[in-house]
């Protein structure tokens, strides 16, 4: 009898880690769409609201950019925001799918927008309107606070490319 009753009570405490699970994964997919569309949409304070203190983000192009793969901390990346948005304006962030595991969620995104300001010292801007792609992992820590955006981007993106007729 005993032995019924502790598999009873195992299967609901399974149950109801897996529900919570769950859940979280559902809240991290808010948050992470949250944070990735106020980042590249010009709201620097999804970073106070959204992030650890240690917030990294990398993408290949920070090396050519920053001289450095990673930007590390909420300061920096509220600059990269402001630096960002003063080159880039009418973006667009399109997010063609997202999957959530444990504390992690995978964006496959494409994003456009015009480019209005020099990003680098000899770099004139042509308000022409660029598009590229990408995949980005987000992570979160335990308390539900994102530590870490790693990005690939892509000319054309990730979906541009599968759904074109390449030769």
């Amino acid at each position: 009898m005993y032995k019924y009753l502790f598999i009873v009570l195992l299967l609901l405490l399974l149950s109801s880690c897996k529900s919570t699970i769950t859940n979280n994964e559902s809240k991290y997919k808010v948050n992470a769409e949250r944070f990735i569309r106020g980042e590249y949409g010009c709201d620097p304070s999804v970073i106070d609201e959204l992030t650890a203190e240690s917030i990294k983000i990398s993408y290949p192009i920070f090396e050519k950019l920053f001289g450095t793969p990673v930007i590390r901390g909420k300061d920096s990346a509220k600059q990269f925001i402001t630096h960002f948005c003063d080159k880039w304006k009418e973006t667009k962030l399109t997010i063609h799918n997202t999957v959530a595991e444990g504390n992690n969620v995978v964006f496959l995104w494409s994003f456009s927008a015009r480019n209005v300001a020099s990003g680098s010292p000899g770099e004139q801007p042509d308000s022409l309107v660029y598009s590229w792609g990408g995949i980005t992992l987000i992570q979160f820590n335990n308390e539900g606070k994102i530590i870490a955006e790693i990005g690939e981007e892509s000319t054309p993106g990730p979906l541009a490319r599968i759904t074109s007729d390449v030769k």
